[in-house]
């Protein structure tokens, strides 16, 4: 079955690109955009099973957590920040705080945003010193609001 060839820009360089072809492309992203939220849900599924060695996989720690804040009585989108707190695990291993912030940040509050970007730091209170890092790393946002 031959599929049709999706209409693409005809450009080589970025610089030689016209108002039809970046139209096309925005056109195009917006489409992709719809298809964000189940992306991200797909990603989410990804933590299934993956222990990393610790006593719940990280679907379930991800869940616990937005639950818990659902419980606190947190908004909507904080739960969703809890939700998807770690969502970064898969791709970004050593910045993985760094990874689920971007995801979030245009959709957030910048407060929430700086919560998920930072939360690695402030978890990292209860192991750093096991793995031979500053426990009290923290303290650097002592005067954050």
């Amino acid at each position: 079955m031959n599929q049709p060839i999706p209409q693409r820009a005809l450009f080589h360089h970025m610089k030689d690109g016209t108002q039809e072809d970046w139209d096309l492309i925005a056109g195009e992203v917006k489409e992709m955009a719809k298809g964000l939220p189940d992306r991200i849900l797909q990603h989410l599924r990804l933590l299934d099973g993956d222990y990393g060695g610790f006593p719940v996989d990280r679907l379930t720690h991800c869940l616990q957590t937005g639950m818990l804040a659902h419980q606190d009585g947190k908004d909507e989108e904080y739960v969703v920040c809890a939700l998807l707190h770690d969502i970064g695990d898969t791709l970004g291993t050593y910045n993985h705080a760094d990874v689920a912030a971007v995801l979030l940040e245009p959709f957030v509050s910048e407060e929430n945003h700086w919560m998920v970007k930072h939360h690695g730091i402030f978890q990292g209170y209860y192991f750093f010193h096991y793995l031979g890092m500053d426990r009290d790393q923290h303290e650097q946002f002592k005067d954050h609001p």
